[in-house]
């Protein structure tokens, strides 16, 4: 299950405008990296061809998928309506790494949901709970060696910085948000800080960063309460030797954790499409406010028409049902092979990964969740 992470019904006066001129320079100059000539007759037309395709396959961005569900109409229904298999398609801690654990290190194989782990809020140590627990396979890890000590994590994982969050390959030469391990193991409550932060100043790019993570880069601050700055001595490319198997938690309130001590975030992997089905349910409100069946197919394709994570995507979905319908519950669950999967890394095709999300009557009674999960799942026809 998943809890939403950021809003949806936004404001989108003032929503990105697709710059189709920027995009064709910037496939042009990717042909030129990889060594392609773009003036040759086979690729002149391909800058603008690429263009209008993340034009469509981003489309999501320039819109407010909420607006599909504005036209309800009451036709007194109070059962469960659901729509099933909705084709979607989107951009999507090593096993032996340890985390700092409320009572102790686990290694984050052994993390699961319901676990308390520490993090740092401010400068101060807080506790935050990890809702969901993800893994997937890489060969890209790095090893980064601070004055504080030494943990790997893939090479995009975010890490707090004096500068805002940078990816982990990008730390060297600066310092990482850091608080002595000894004793946090010991440490039965957090407390709480009322200095105020001290927020990092604006970076270049920073509006690539938030469609890239999912999160204001600029966003991470501290007072350096209970913590100081360790100096990144090094970061090292760990050799490819096989895959590994990393772990991704969602934690809630606080969407951090720390990693041997050293402050790190969420991270939302690549720009890599996923694609699969959506399920998505409803139980009408009390006056039996219902919605056409498409709209329920078009929320799900401007949601997932934006650069995303499979989980977040999930939550936004059932949020709007929420928000627009104002049922008595909602489910979603989407299936999806994720293409950094099955193109690079591991290159397991096939593979599938299943998310979901209830709310209301659907998440808090038991018969209305499995009735609903059966019916997703086939076993009633």
């Amino acid at each position: 299950m998943t809890t939403s992470r950021d809003g949806a019904g936004a404001d989108f006066a003032s929503a990105p405008v697709f710059d189709k001129d920027r995009a064709e320079r910037a496939v042009r100059e990717l042909l030129i990296a990889c060594g392609e000539d773009p003036d040759r007759d086979g690729l002149l037309e391909t800058p603008a061809r690429v263009a209008r395709a993340y034009a469509e396959l981003f489309a999501g961005l320039y819109s407010d998928p909420d607006s599909v569900l504005d036209k309800t109409f009451d036709e007194s229904h109070d059962e469960l309506v659901l729509v099933t298999d909705i084709p979607m398609y989107s951009t999507c801690v090593p096993s032996t790494q340890t985390v700092n654990a409320v009572g102790g290190r686990k290694q984050a194989a052994d993390v699961r949901v319901g676990d308390r782990l520490w993090t740092l809020v401010n400068g101060t140590v807080e506790p935050t709970s990890v809702v969901e627990v993800s893994a997937r396979d890489t060969r890209d890890l790095v090893e980064v060696t601070t004055a504080g000590g030494a943990f790997t994590v893939t090479p995009d994982h975010p890490m707090a910085t004096p500068d805002g969050w940078r990816e982990a390959k990008d730390v060297a030469g600066t310092f990482v948000e850091w608080t002595p391990e000894g004793g946090l193991a010991s440490r039965k409550s957090a407390l709480t800080s009322a200095k105020r932060p001290v927020l990092a100043a604006a970076l270049p790019g920073a509006d690539a960063w938030t469609r890239r993570h999912g999160f204001d880069q600029r966003s991470h601050g501290t007072v350096l309460a209970e913590s100081e700055w360790a100096r990144v001595e090094s970061v090292r490319e760990i050799p490819g030797s096989g895959t590994h198997t990393v772990y991704s938690f969602t934690c809630d309130p606080h969407p951090t954790f720390l990693i041997a001590g050293h402050l790190g975030h969420n991270c939302e992997h690549h720009l890599v499409a996923f694609h699969g089905v959506a399920h998505v349910g409803y139980i009408p409100n009390e006056h039996g406010k219902v919605t056409g069946l498409s709209k329920l197919a078009r929320l799900v394709d401007l949601y997932a028409r934006r650069p995303q994570v499979q989980e977040r995507l999930t939550s936004q979905i059932a949020d709007a049902l929420m928000r627009k319908l104002e049922p008595l519950g909602a489910i979603v669950v989407i299936e999806a092979e994720h293409l950094c999967m099955a193109m690079r890394g591991i290159r397991k095709p096939g593979a599938r990964t299943t998310t979901s999300a209830l709310r209301g009557l659907l998440q808090t009674s038991p018969s209305s969740r499995a009735e609903a999960l059966q019916l997703i799942s086939g076993r009633i026809r």
